[in-house]
């Protein structure tokens, strides 16, 4: 069960920052951070060898803001996902609840609350949302990510954007251990999919929710965007037939295995098997579960098109 906390007293929420050349967008996202309501806010930003004068803004906000705390720098990550993995290792192991945070986007005012809300309403140790996208045009849209989730999903697709992501304190511990373990080599390339995967493997509840709860900005240095549009499309194709994302889904499945509760030990060995095997019997086997694989209607036939064919 997730962390409960003490009656009357606002829920501690822990908020990991990670950054590199985000100075232009800081200000602004920092602020809706430090403004969401009904809950006790602290934020622990790391950042990731920036030459924009973002660590120098951040230590300057950190001398006047009790709430900003950050962490000192062992060396450059190298990725968004490498400076959240040891934000996850550094930061203190007593807060109840764990949010991820990019340095780009702006929370609406209720992200945290609400999310805390639906984490005790539904005994759930993940809750995400779906988000709306926005340029510096003025263009907005909604990412929708609250499709019904499938038995395996998470082998083959995030629960949204890890900026939405509300976790329990005895998730994170889990990611903890695991990062801290020697099965943690090597480590998936995006944090926000690990602790999706661990949380389902485990047989915990994660919550998608169909309420937006993130402003989520697009630019031209975005780690990861939208994902909407013909352009991004075909970026997926190429990571698939450049066998990225089967790559992913194998270690997804690993990584899987390493923590199963024993209810979904056999099924997800099965899978396992299946996901690394490329022969013709093991693809077909593959391409008929499909509908365990993604939850978007039209990404199931997709997938199972892409499994058939040998593309993925």
């Amino acid at each position: 069960m997730p962390t409960d906390h003490t009656p009357g007293a606002l829920p501690r929420v822990a908020v990991l920052l990670a950054t590199h050349n985000g100075r232009r967008w800081l200000p602004e996202q920092l602020d809706s951070v430090l403004a969401q309501e009904g809950v006790e806010v602290e934020v622990f930003a790391r950042d990731d060898a920036s030459t924009d004068g973002t660590a120098e803004w951040l230590a300057e906000q950190a001398a006047a803001e009790p709430r900003l705390t950050v962490i000192a720098s062992d060396g450059a990550s190298g990725s968004a996902a490498a400076n959240f993995y040891r934000l996850i290792q550094l930061a203190p192991a007593d807060r109840e609840y764990y949010a991820f945070c990019d340095q780009d986007d702006i929370w609406v005012p209720t992200k945290l609350t609400s999310h805390v809300s639906l984490s005790t309403k539904l005994a759930a140790d993940g809750v995400s949302s779906n988000v709306t996208s926005f340029t510096a045009t003025g263009e907005r849209s909604l990412v929708k990510k609250d499709f019904p989730q499938r038995r395996f999903d998470y082998l083959l697709e995030s629960p949204g954007p890890g900026s939405t992501f509300l976790m329990s304190n005895r998730l994170v511990a889990l990611a903890r251990e695991y990062l801290d373990s020697a099965a943690a080599n090597p480590l998936p390339q995006y944090h926000d999919w690990l602790l999706y995967v661990l949380a389902r493997a485990h047989g915990w509840t994660w919550h998608i929710d169909a309420v937006p709860t993130v402003e989520y900005r697009q630019h031209d240095a975005n780690v990861m965007g939208a994902n909407v549009g013909a352009r991004s499309a075909f970026s997926r194709l190429s990571l698939v037939r450049e066998q990225w994302h089967r790559g992913q889904a194998r270690l997804l499945a690993r990584v899987a295995l390493s923590v199963a509760d024993d209810d979904h030990r056999a099924e997800l060995e099965r899978m396992r098997e299946l996901v690394e095997k490329r022969n013709l019997g093991s693809r077909f086997a593959l391409a008929r579960r499909a509908k365990q694989l993604r939850r978007r209607p039209r990404d199931q036939w997709i997938i199972a098109l892409l499994i058939s064919t040998g593309v993925w």
